[in-house]
């Protein structure tokens, strides 16, 4: 019987297990360390690698894997075939989430007939072009271009600064204050901890906005590839009219004005996430499904 020692996500291994993400150009924010490192805890999410194949694990009440990372010369039909060995071996059914377009196409190649796909649309990301994020241009983005210069002309002599060790404090009390006005999220809260306290070992960007002086929004972020770049977390005082559009726009312009696209992560399937997030004019999703075997 395959016995297959998952561990937690660490640091000192995370080179390593962006090396398997970097085989095919994924959209998705879960093929990234950074991600799976920061909510580790909120989803039980634990890692190993057989036959230089990545296998990643979650689930507190249903456990299920993600589709299998093969490295180079790896199989990928092989690394189906040990997540149904470990899941049968613990009396549990086959369940991968997470799997993208390129991965559906893969399994129905190697396995006509044998599974069912199901939309996760609660977890699709959302991708936007970043000139547009930037730009804000025409009809489409009237109502954002508005908020946007509603904020320039009353506060036009705010201050955008990059995150470093001497502002580092100012971002947390910003956070602080948003969990305070909005109140606690303890996994979102976890999540931003290890964040800041792993900042330059995770290669974070991150910026925020000051007025008068203090600390009123803030954002980080970085490369889920080459051509895209992924915001991580957002918070803005949400009384100021146009604050939410500036750090977008001035974050992503300073940071990530060479990339094509920008993901924004998911909706979870909340009513008013989602129609903030359609706002934007999305490009295109990074879409999901669930794997199950066909009955």
């Amino acid at each position: 019987m395959l016995i297959i020692e998952f561990q937690s996500f660490d640091i000192k291994d995370r080179d390593y297990i962006n090396s398997f993400f970097k085989v095919h150009h994924y959209e998705g924010i879960d093929c990234s360390f950074n991600t799976l490192f920061l909510w580790q805890k909120a989803h039980d999410t634990k890692w190993a690698v057989e036959d230089n194949i990545l296998f990643i694990r979650a689930g507190k009440e249903q456990t299920f894997f993600m589709p299998p990372f093969a490295g180079e010369g790896a199989s990928f039909a092989r690394g189906l075939e040990i997540i149904h060995e470990c899941l049968e071996s613990e009396g549990k059914p086959f369940m991968l989430k997470s799997a993208s377009p390129w991965v559906v196409e893969r399994i129905k190649e190697n396995c006509p007939d044998k599974y069912d796909f199901i939309p996760d649309r609660d977890n699709w990301e959302y991708v936007y072009r970043t000139e547009d994020m930037i730009n804000l241009p025409g009809k489409k983005f009237r109502m954002k271009k508005n908020h946007l210069n509603s904020f320039l002309r009353q506060y036009g002599d705010y201050e955008y600064e990059p995150i470093t060790t001497e502002n580092m404090e100012d971002a947390r009390q910003e956070v602080a204050d948003w969990f305070l006005r909005h109140g606690s999220i303890e996994e979102e809260e976890e999540a931003l901890r290890l964040c800041f306290d792993n900042w330059d070992a995770l290669k974070m960007k991150g910026a925020i906005i000051r007025i008068y002086g203090k600390a009123e929004a803030f954002t980080n972020g970085d490369l889920v590839n080459p051509n895209m770049a992924h915001i991580f977390f957002e918070k803005a005082n949400p009384n100021i009219r146009g604050l939410y559009q500036v750090i977008n726009r001035d974050f992503l312009m300073h940071e990530f004005a060479e990339t094509e696209f920008v993901n924004r992560e998911e909706d979870l399937g909340l009513e008013g996430l989602r129609q903030a997030k359609m706002e934007y004019n999305p490009d295109h999703f990074a879409e999901k499904y669930d794997v199950v075997v066909r009955e």
